[in-house]
């Protein structure tokens, strides 16, 4: 029966796994015997992932007791307590727990011994533990000292958490000094000094220990102070700013006090840590700081006064430190508009050259600083007197150059271009005067299309935009006018006279460059020419060769701020500017000009041989 059944699992084994032709293609199947098919199971539920590391340090505790010598601490004995966490599956692990440069006495795990080399400059464990385990060590660290202070340091391993306890036999207090410390504690223990911290994960363990001077024995502090002042006069204020550069040693001081001249009034007070300032109605400034300040500290304020037009009887606004040790100060002294100022009798301060000032005075101003001085100590006066001048008026908008092109027809008529290149600050319209029977045909600015208007004196105004800040001056742009005259036709014999003006503008021209286009057959009669503008053989800035009618603005920010304003309705709602061309054909006269201000722009002269 046995055998039946044997024959019978491999006839249908056989059966199976023989290929067998279906009207659907089934996926592959692959057989195995049962035991075969468990062990494979088994390996694969046996196999764990790798961990990350091969070991973690959770804690690390370090606890030392200084050793004497002579009554001089010489070394440090230690036992640190170490948790390790072994991750790795199998095989041996190696774990840096101690720096070589301390002398190892023991390494144990429980009761027995650990196995530790030194590996890469550090103590290393060796071990195949699995899991977490303990380490203990004892070892031992030189102790320095040097001018009445003791310390010790060695490197320590990355650990999750590190704490640190070191006991001082001393009688006297000590001051002790833990570096990076997080948390800090000292405490007595009979006729030891014992010191507690947390520490960073990675890094040292320095500690330095010196013996604690009574507070009855500290020197009280001792405040030397330098005092800056910019004293600044315009617009009907004088104001003053002050940087006071404490030094104060021994002690650290909470409490700053100065006295503010009669009058004035603070605006701010700045420094590093400073709780409230007051300023009570003696004339005293009281800071008070979130700590006691050591070493250098600056304290800047500002204060102001309102002293009228005329300016008199006024004082430099100097502030004295109160309870310092030791003052001086520079002063310096700057006019904000057109102000005159001169000092009066100076009494315990000298003049010094403004050159000598200290940066906290010269570089806080971009104006220039006209008075300068110098003071040591006692009570320090500097009269000032200011005398108030009118403005003058200055130029404002300047035409950099000014291009015309006429074209000159057989019938006397004549179409001219004219462009100008601008720089304004703040003037809202160029005015024109356009010659007399002159029709305006298209206006631009910065090649846009925009409206001029016609003011009361029948000139021309034509909105401008404003100059742009570049490389510290003012961006110029163009603008562009176009216009149609009728002058006066050839005689018969082809004789005439030719007579033309461009417009006058109401700001001054430092170039102007003027091509009249005539007639081939036309001849200029060369001493006939007048006017006043001076005609060339060639000018000497040429025209650009392109066409002048409507030629795109170089500077794209001027460019957008036209078209910005032209969007607003800021230039006018001018129609869409229609490019006029001019047919550019015929003998070049070349007529120029330097320095062009408020006058007429002309010129004149005969010709002949000009046909009809």
């Amino acid at each position: 029966m046995r055998s039946s059944l044997v024959s019978l699992a491999t006839l249908l084994t056989v059966v199976f796994a023989s290929p067998v032709v279906r009207a659907v293609q089934e996926p592959e199947r692959v057989i195995m015997k049962l035991d075969e098919f468990l062990k494979l199971y088994e390996k694969n539920r046996a196999e764990e992932v790798q961990a990350p590391l091969d070991f973690a340090i959770s804690s690390a505790r370090y606890v030392g007791e200084v050793q004497l010598k002579d009554g001089e601490p010489y070394a440090a004995v230690f036992s640190a307590k170490l948790r390790i966490d072994v991750l790795r599956s199998k095989g041996f692990v190696k774990v840096p727990v101690l720096p070589a440069t301390v002398a190892l006495e023991s390494a144990k795990i429980g009761a027995a011994e650990a196995d530790v080399v030194i590996e890469n400059g550090y103590y290393t464990l060796v071990t195949q533990q699995r899991g977490a385990l303990m380490l203990d060590l004892t070892f031992a660290v030189a102790v320095t000292s040097a001018e009445g202070a003791s310390g010790l340091e060695f490197q320590l391993v990355p650990a999750g958490a590190t704490t640190t306890q070191l006991s001082v036999p001393a009688r006297d207090d000590l001051d002790f000094t833990v570096t990076n410390a997080k948390l800090q504690s000292d405490k007595v223990l009979g006729e030891k000094r014992v010191v507690e911290a947390t520490l960073p994960s990675t890094g040292s363990l320095a500690i330095r220990w010196q013996r604690e001077i009574p507070k009855a024995a500290q020197q009280a502090a001792r405040v030397f102070a330098e005092v800056h002042t910019l004293v600044a006069l315009g617009d009907g204020l004088m104001r003053a700013t002050t940087t006071v550069n404490y030094t104060i040693l021994f002690a650290g001081v909470e409490r700053l006090q100065l006295k503010i001249p009669k009058g004035m009034q603070m605006l701010d007070v700045i420094g590093n840590g400073v709780r409230d300032w007051k300023l009570d109605p003696e004339g005293n400034l009281n800071v008070t700081l979130n700590y006691a300040a050591k070493g250098v500290y600056p304290l800047r304020f500002e204060m102001e006064r309102v002293i009228g037009p005329k300016a008199e009887g006024l004082a430099a606004p100097i502030a004295g430190p109160v309870g310092v040790d030791r003052v001086k100060g520079f002063v310096g002294v700057e006019s904000r508009g057109n102000l005159e100022i001169k000092a009066g009798e100076v009494s315990n301060a000298t003049p010094v050259d403004v050159r000598a000032l200290p940066a906290a005075i010269l570089g806080i101003t971009s104006q220039p600083v006209l008075l300068g001085y110098k003071y040591l100590a006692g009570e320090v006066a500097i009269p000032l007197s200011a005398s108030q001048h009118e403005d003058v008026d200055v130029l404002v908008t300047l035409l950099d150059e000014t291009r015309a092109r006429t074209m000159w027809t057989r019938e006397g008529r004549r179409l001219t271009s004219v462009k100008y290149r601008i720089r304004n600050n703040r003037r809202q319209f160029l005015r024109l005067a356009l010659p007399k029977g002159a029709e305006l045909w298209s206006a631009s600015v910065g090649g846009r299309a925009v409206q001029p208007a016609r003011a009361s004196d029948a000139r021309v105004m034509v909105p401008l935009v404003r100059s742009q800040a570049a490389g510290g001056e003012l961006a110029a742009f163009e603008v562009e006018i176009v216009y149609v005259e009728a002058g006066a036709a050839p005689s018969a014999g082809g004789r005439g006279d030719f007579k033309a003006e461009l417009p006058r503008p109401d700001a001054p021209s430092t170039y102007v460059a003027w091509t009249v286009y005539a007639p081939l057959d036309a001849k200029v009669r060369r001493f006939t020419v007048d006017g006043t503008l001076r005609k060339v053989r060639y000018l000497s800035n040429p025209i650009p060769a392109e066409d002048m009618n409507y030629v795109q603005t170089a500077n794209p920010e001027v460019n957008q701020q036209a078209q910005t304003q032209a969007n607003t309705g800021s230039l006018g709602d001018g129609a869409v500017p229609v490019p006029v061309s001019l047919p550019l054909q015929g003998r070049e006269v070349h007529f120029e000009r330097l320095l062009a201000l408020d006058e007429p722009l002309e010129i004149e002269f005969k010709y002949r041989g000009l046909k009809r």
